[in-house]
């Protein structure tokens, strides 16, 4: 084999194999977390904190590859894993990471065709073109807050506009940050859901979730006054 088919086939494994990882995570998933809930991966979970921090993490990368996993249910089971809030938050705080990363790369790096096929199967797709911006950091952070669509069908599409991994990384950790915040807190008080910590949580979560559909209706609105 030539050194130039020999890289020809290199570049087609790299752009197929985010189809392969997909595709074995969308197997695992239906197999053995389809509707799944806080107690079963509690009981999926060691019970050593280090293991369970680590499994916890792998299950976000899982997430992130799956598409259709429920990330506000992995990061509610680890507030109620750990025993201190704040070691919940630096763990759900990585995963949250680990699962921006992995679809960014995707987009970033995947066959184009495959890309867009993924982008267009999301109903809303459409909203997220029409997002016009020249700051990267500013795009990133606001299509994580108005919540239009799906986490990872999101990083996949920045991911193949091409935006610098550090705007990237930093805007949508902070769009996603509060609610990690808030879900954390109701999953570690999920055991006393009549504790002021939870409701505390849930309030400001429903703050969160209005919020997000006032700015992207301001967003609409302040883009048709300017067409």
């Amino acid at each position: 084999m030539s050194r130039k088919s020999g890289t020809a086939v290199l570049k087609r494994i790299i752009q197929i194999s985010p189809l392969i990882m997909i595709g074995i995570c969308i197997i695992i998933y239906l197999r053995f977390f389809r509707g799944v809930t806080i107690g079963q991966i509690l009981d999926f979970t060691p019970e050593n904190l280090w293991l369970a921090a680590l499994f916890i993490i792998g299950m976000f990368a899982m997430k992130s590859l799956s598409l259709i996993f429920p990330m506000l249910i992995l990061i509610a089971a680890s507030g109620s894993i750990f025993p201190n809030y704040f070691a919940a938050l630096l763990v759900n705080s990585i995963g949250v990471l680990v699962m921006i990363t992995l679809p960014y790369l995707i987009g970033r790096y995947a066959e184009r065709e495959f890309v867009e096929g993924l982008i267009n199967k999301s109903k809303n797709a459409d909203k997220l073109r029409e997002i016009k911006s020249n700051n990267e950091l500013f795009i990133a952070y606001f299509t994580r807050v108005i919540n239009i669509l799906p986490c990872d069908v999101v990083s996949i599409f920045l991911g193949s506009a091409g935006f610098a991994p550090g705007k990237y990384l930093l805007g949508s950790f902070l769009g996603i940050f509060p609610g990690v915040v808030t879900t954390t807190l109701m999953g570690a008080n999920v055991d006393d859901p009549t504790s002021p910590k939870f409701w505390i949580a849930v309030i400001v979560e429903v703050f969160f979730a209005i919020g997000s559909s006032m700015a992207y209706y301001f967003y609409k609105k302040k883009k048709a006054s300017k067409s």
